[in-house]
C-alpha cells in the first residue's frame, strides 16, 4: 500500500471532522449531548476553537484530495462529499437534540 492510496480516506475523515467541528461551533448544537463531551475532552471547548479546527480540517481535506486526485477531480470529489456529509450530519445532529 502506497501513500497515495491512503490520502483519499484521510481526506474524507478530515472532511467529516471539519464539518462536525463547524456544526458544533454553532449555538444550536454547541451542547450536543453525544459529541460535545468528546470535543471538550480533546480541548475544543469554545465555539471559536471548534470553528478554527473545523476550518483547518476542511482546508486540509481539500488539499489532500487535490494532491491525490488532481485539481479537477479532487475538487469535484470534495464538493460532492461535503454536500453528502453535511446532509447526513444535519440529520444526525437534529435527531440528537
Amino acid at each position: 500500500m502506497q501513500l497515495n492510496d491512503l490520502l483519499p480516506p484521510l481526506g474524507m475523515a478530515l472532511l467529516y471532522l471539519g464539518l462536525l467541528c463547524t456544526a458544533l461551533s454553532q449555538q444550536k448544537h454547541f451542547r450536543h449531548r453525544h459529541w460535545a463531551g468528546r470535543f471538550n475532552r480533546i480541548g475544543l471547548r469554545t465555539p471559536w476553537m471548534r470553528r478554527f479546527a473545523g476550518t483547518l480540517a476542511l482546508l486540509g481535506s481539500a488539499g489532500l484530495l487535490v494532491f491525490s486526485e488532481g485539481w479537477g477531480f479532487g475538487l469535484v470529489l470534495w464538493v460532492m462529499a461535503a454536500a453528502a456529509l453535511a446532509a447526513s450530519l444535519a440529520w444526525v445532529l437534529s435527531r440528537g437534540d
